[in-house]
């Protein structure tokens, strides 16, 4: 399968509703907590502090991986390799993705049972917080196209970078905000596909993956539903639809309201792959 076929391969991977009333955000939902969301406008100083950090933390570890050539090799090789033989390049990548963060790592379950159901799964309880788990299901995500498996090991692995973040008990503005993000995944019902997705942990986990899926790949894999418009990139690597830039704007019409306009283009592409 050629890279840009994936595409709408992807289309589907998170089965997540795609009715217009359950894609776009909810301004309602979301002043439940609007501390935990990427489009509301007391979490505008979190937006420019988090992508630097996204970019830094990112190029590290594509750094660790340039200098591992085995494993620069399997990537290179990727799409065609079964998912029993991306399992233990997943495992190293978990490794060195734990270690370019410097922070304690959450437990990497590997298996088809430990989480019936789910196909991958950040566990976590903020009042046990030692407990957290990345999940991946082999067996699910062996039915997938070949870069899932990569995408969601960085996207969940990046939750535990965040998750120590938020219960480290410091007050700058990305703690706080994953703390409000994770805080709010446990509390709030009723989100919905853009709500959760620009939760703030999720909004930043998603860029985090996309931009080192677009680095290895040359941005030629398009992974239609990791996240919303706001954590993907095209194939230049510009962010499809800027939060920081329509922050400028917002004089007018909410940062909800704008990206709502925008994440149309979205919504029609998922409507025109069922």
């Amino acid at each position: 399968m050629k890279l840009r076929q994936i595409l709408f391969a992807w289309i589907g991977l998170i089965i997540l509703p795609a009715k217009a009333n359950t894609f776009y955000a909810n301004a309602e939902i979301q002043q439940q907590a609007p501390n935990a969301f990427a489009l509301q406008s007391v979490t505008a100083d979190f937006l420019p502090i988090a992508y630097q950090q996204t970019i830094q933390d990112a190029d590290k570890l594509l750094a660790a991986i340039a200098a591992d050539k085995p494993l620069t090799a399997a990537l290179a090789n990727w799409s065609n390799l079964s998912i029993e033989q991306q399992l233990p390049w997943l495992k190293l990548i978990f490794e060195l993705e734990v270690q370019s963060f410097n922070t304690p790592a959450p437990t990497l379950i590997i298996d088809s049972h430990s989480y019936p159901g789910k196909m991958v799964y950040f566990d976590f309880d903020l009042q046990q917080p030692e407990d957290a788990v990345v999940y991946l299901n082999p067996e699910k995500l062996a039915q997938q196209p070949p870069y899932a498996a990569l995408a969601f090991l960085l996207h969940e692995t990046r939750h535990g970078y965040q998750f120590q973040r938020a219960i480290s008990g410091e007050t700058d503005v990305l703690s706080q905000g994953y703390l409000a993000a994770f805080t709010a995944q446990k509390t709030l019902s009723g989100l919905g596909f853009s709500d959760f997705l620009t939760l703030l942990n999720e909004y930043e986990a998603f860029q985090y993956g996309n931009y080192l899926i677009g680095q290895l790949t040359n941005w030629q894999v398009d992974m239609i539903n990791m996240g919303t418009f706001a954590s993907q990139y095209d194939h230049q690597g510009q962010l499809k639809i800027d939060l920081i830039a329509l922050t400028k704007n917002s004089k007018e019409l909410s940062v909800l309201e704008q990206y709502n306009r925008l994440a149309k283009a979205q919504y029609e592409l998922r409507q025109q792959a069922q």
